[in-house]
């Protein structure tokens, strides 16, 4: 499988969902089918997750948002390679440095993965 059949177009937000009864901004990051472990697999994931954390502090999304909390889900269909698993562990503290919540979903669950 393709890396854009995978993570779609890795410089488009796939989803943007504003809950403006609770001020918080949800980006949804989609990726499709099984997410393999390679070097290029890995890289396209962080560049995509890289724009949309990039996006937040554009100044159009911070006229938009500046004040509301902001959710970064990245939703996997089914288990991935564990490299991925393991590098999505490492994953929430960057996206911290954004001010950002970093939410992991795999068919449909909220996971929480734990750095090993």
């Amino acid at each position: 499988m393709s890396i854009e059949n995978m993570f779609g177009d890795l410089d488009k937000i796939d989803i943007l969902a504003e809950k403006p009864e609770t001020k918080e901004v949800l980006m949804v990051l989609v990726c499709n089918g099984f997410i393999d472990g390679s070097p290029e697999t890995q890289k396209a994931l962080l560049d995509k997750m890289e724009g949309y954390l990039n996006h937040t502090q554009s100044e159009e999304f911070q006229r938009e948002y500046g004040d509301w909390s902001v959710i970064l889900r990245v939703t996997l269909g089914r288990e991935p390679d564990e490299r991925v698993l393991a590098l999505l562990s490492k994953c929430p503290a960057w996206a911290e440095d954004y001010g950002i919540k970093l939410e992991i979903e795999i068919g449909g669950k909220q996971v929480r993965i734990v750095e090993s």
